[in-house]
């Protein structure tokens, strides 16, 4: 069983367990496909992406990474959607992702923004980037990242569609 796999049976239980409890869950339940909802998460993506060009406009370039890590965790929630789950966790989310792609069930070349979001992958993706603007008091950002960034999250719009709409 792959790390992605156990990562999913794990969310999807742990689900489980706080569903049955009487809790909201936070982790993964499979639920019917819905191509509609995925559209919506298309849609949020591409106003996220807006929202990250005005700041970007404007020179607040910290608070850009944050939006940018919401355009891609909105395209990833797309194609969850699109095959059956939902998820209430950022973990569970690229796990699921990350299954698909294992699956075959979306192209190998998606995981490129997997890894370009994962937090194991190093402090210079997307995940460590957001927690380290939104956490902390620095604002200062190396502008190259930033437009490293807009086109991961223009990119991926482009995909998810494809694979949402495909």
């Amino acid at each position: 069983m792959s790390k992605a796999e156990h990562k999913v049976r794990w969310c999807l239980d742990q689900a489980k367990k706080q569903l049955a409890s009487g809790a909201k869950h936070r982790g993964l339940v499979k639920v019917k496909p819905d191509d509609a909802l995925a559209k919506e998460y298309i849609v949020k993506a591409e106003h996220n992406l807006e929202v990250f060009l005005l700041n970007r406009k404007h020179g607040f370039y910290d608070w850009a990474i944050n939006i940018g890590f919401y355009v891609t965790y909105h395209c990833c929630l797309a194609i969850i959607t699109k095959f059956g789950y939902e998820s209430r966790n950022q973990d569970c989310t690229l796990a699921a992702v990350e299954s698909l792609i294992e699956e075959g069930k979306i192209s190998q070349h998606f995981k490129r923004y997997v890894d370009a979001i994962s937090a194991d992958m190093g402090e210079d993706k997307v995940i460590p980037m957001r927690e380290k603007y939104q956490y902390t008091p620095i604002i200062e950002i190396d502008k190259q990242k930033v437009e490293e960034l807009l086109g991961i999250c223009q990119d991926m719009i482009k995909d998810t569609k494809g694979i949402v709409q495909g």
